[in-house]
């Protein structure tokens, strides 16, 4: 049930120890605070050299970020592992998470383990859920599914959203728990009302399916919607199959397919296919309609939308272009003014790699003419690339640009920024937090 997804989502977790009441510490947290890294490196090198397990915590993070030193995660994981050993369970976390992914030291599944049960067991619910997640797919140590509804459950029971989810997928499957459908609801419920996308999504399918409840297309309806409006592909998916079959609603292909190019636009394979195959049975007014709607939406979370005309008669002819379907006529007027730094087309042609109209399907090269508009402040192109990083499209992944891009957006009242402005910071530690507002307060227009 997107465990790999899940994974991906939970690599960015290197906080910050919390400091202890000398006044050095202090010092070096206040320091810290202000983004003065000098002098926070200053104040904990000397404690981290005399053995302060939380001194040493806060030096690998400075080395890791490369804050007031050159980035060296060498150096990072030297000082996580001389908190570790003295039980900090942060720094066990942190130690948990390079060697899983081979940051400073060789990739090391079973020795991530290792640190991860030692912080979890001091109850730190990152690292049990990140032990149940190996248990669950044998990853450094031997699959074992009992294990894994152990770990999942201890963090759960503290409130984690996500081990919440992964328990109720345990329960729905019935992997190391009794199969027991009204568990999984009831976890996922939790997870839901923390308005985690993964449950909102797996309550659609359960109300769809009538597993632990009574079958109910309203209510699959409804937690679908949820999970679509954060973004989420499958949950798009989804209701394109519900509008496409009447499940619940009256029959309607052109929101089928609007849903199916929304996820399509995502990468959603099956979405594509279903889109396609119901565009051979609709009225060239009905595609249309459907086109404009897929262009024009705009949920709280996801939107990816064409952007106003602009003055121009060039620029104005090829959105007409666009609008009516017609990619390689929209892509001459575009591309010529793209190239002269005009921020809309700019904007238009990064979504035309996005969803290979016109052109080949390319995330990066829509990252390219995302980044160009965004440059020039235009907010829904700041938005759009924010979502690339923090899908990790065309781009690696990376929750700092991500909450840079949003944040730059939200100031100019893009009210989906916003909101996943606030979702992506649920995954990130204090001091990646701090080094997005560094980037922000020192980004500049070209």
């Amino acid at each position: 049930m997107q465990y790999l997804l899940r994974a991906a989502l939970l690599s960015l977790v290197l906080v910050l120890a919390a400091p202890v009441t000398a006044a050095d510490m202090a010092a070096g947290q206040e320091a810290y605070q202000r983004e003065d890294y000098t002098a926070a490196l200053s104040e904990w090198q000397p404690l981290a050299e005399r053995g302060n397990a939380e001194a040493q915590t806060n030096l690998g993070v400075l080395h890791y970020h490369g804050q007031g030193v050159a980035r060296d995660r060498v150096e990072a994981a030297k000082w996580y592992l001389k908190a570790a050993n003295q039980g900090h369970a942060q720094a066990q976390t942190n130690l948990g998470v390079m060697y899983y992914h081979g940051q400073g030291v060789a990739q090391d599944f079973a020795e991530a383990a290792n640190w991860y049960r030692k912080a979890g067991e001091q109850g730190v619910t990152f690292a049990q859920t990140r032990l149940g997640y190996m248990y669950a797919e044998g990853r450094g140590v031997a699959g074992d599914d009992a294990a894994a509804a152990t770990w999942y459950r201890r963090a759960a029971d503290q409130g984690h959203a996500q081990a919440q989810t992964d328990l109720g997928d345990l329960y729905l499957q019935g992997r190391g728990v009794a199969e027991d459908h009204g568990e999984a609801l009831a976890w996922y419920r939790r997870a839901a009302d923390q308005g985690y996308a993964e449950a909102l999504f797996q309550l659609g399918y359960m109300y769809q399916e009538g597993l632990g409840v009574s079958q109910d297309h309203g209510q699959s309806l409804k937690w679908y919607r949820k999970a679509a409006d954060q973004g989420r592909a499958g949950a798009q998916a989804m209701l394109g199959v519900i509008y496409a079959n009447g499940l619940g609603v009256t029959a309607d292909y052109v929101q089928a397919h609007m849903w199916w190019s929304l996820a399509a636009s995502q990468g959603h394979d099956g979405a594509l296919k279903n889109r396609d195959t119901v565009a051979g049975v609709m009225t060239s007014a009905e595609l249309d309609e459907a086109k404009k709607l897929a262009r024009d939406w705009g949920p709280e979370t996801a939107t990816i939308r064409v952007a106003s005309a602009s003055a121009a008669e060039d620029f104005a002819a090829g959105l007409e272009a666009y609008k009516s379907g017609d990619y390689a006529a929209a892509l001459d007027k575009f591309q010529p003014l793209a190239g002269d730094g005009h921020a809309e087309a700019q904007f238009n042609l990064g979504l035309m790699y996005v969803n290979g109209q016109g052109v080949t399907q390319d995330h990066s090269k829509a990252v390219k003419w995302y980044r160009e508009a965004a440059q020039q402040e235009l907010a829904g192109a700041q938005y759009n690339l924010g979502l690339m990083y923090g899908l990790g499209h065309g781009v690696e992944q990376d929750f700092i640009l991500a909450h840079v891009w949003w944040t730059l957006a939200a100031r100019k009242g893009h009210a989906g920024a916003v909101k996943n402005r606030g979702i992506v910071e649920g995954g990130m530690s204090d001091a990646q937090l701090a080094q997005a507002q560094k980037l922000v307060r020192e980004w500049k227009t070209k």
